[in-house]
């Protein structure tokens, strides 16, 4: 899954369109406080399933090992700050640009043989 080339993707599929949605459900888990605004709730949701979906195939895959006690908004404060390092990533498919940051945070050792 990780070898899809770099390009930028179509309307409606870049970190870019989701990002925001990610910064919102961020903050609605540290305060608590759920954004009132429709636009902004559908934004959220966007971002909750983007990251729910695609850490369920990269961990299926074995690509990523997540702490046990992980959550879905520590999957998303990832997201986040990678693109906050990697801003010309805006521009590329959210899937492609999840999957990388999660592979770097949380990646899975390989087992020692005994």
């Amino acid at each position: 899954m990780l070898s899809v080339p770099v390009q930028a993707a179509p309307e409606g599929e870049t970190s870019a369109d989701i990002i925001e949605g990610c910064n919102q459900f961020i903050k609605f888990s540290r305060k608590g406080t759920p954004p009132r605004d429709a636009d902004k709730l559908r934004r959220v949701g966007e971002c909750i399933g983007a990251v729910r979906t695609t850490l369920a195939f990269v961990v299926r895959d074995d690509a990523v090992c997540p702490p046990p006690h992980a959550k879905l908004v520590d999957a998303a404060i990832i997201f986040s700050l990678h693109i906050l390092q990697h801003p010309e990533e805006l521009r590329e498919n959210y899937v492609v640009v999840i999957q990388s940051a999660l592979v770097g945070a949380w990646p899975c050792r390989p087992s020692k043989s005994l």
